[in-house]
């Protein structure tokens, strides 16, 4: 067995998953899981949303997990075993008022 170990990760902030993901693998040597359930949303009218905002709520929602998915994948591939299960919102699928990013 193994001790836990805590690893904080912004997963929005994508120059660091990389870094996160060796210091992963480096500890244990390999995920058997890997479970994306990060999201973020904000509320407001379109307009009133910056793009910045924007930017950072599709590199949580979406190229985060993306992004540290790929850095694991190919230690799961070399083995050849692992899972991974993404986990998101509806609100990808259908249109929600205030809701646009």
């Amino acid at each position: 067995t193994y001790a836990p170990k805590l690893i904080l990760l912004d997963i929005s902030d994508i120059n660091c998953i990389q870094d996160v993901a060796k210091e992963i693998l480096n500890c244990y040597g390999c995920v058997d899981i890997l479970i994306n359930n990060a999201s973020m949303k904000v509320k407001g009218a379109v307009q009133s949303i910056s793009l910045e905002l924007d930017k950072k709520i599709m590199d949580a929602n979406y190229f985060g997990p993306i992004t540290l998915t790929k850095a694991i994948l190919p230690n799961m591939i070399s083995r050849r075993t692992g899972q991974i299960v993404q986990i998101n919102s509806i609100q990808g699928k259908i249109g929600i008022p205030f809701r646009a990013a």
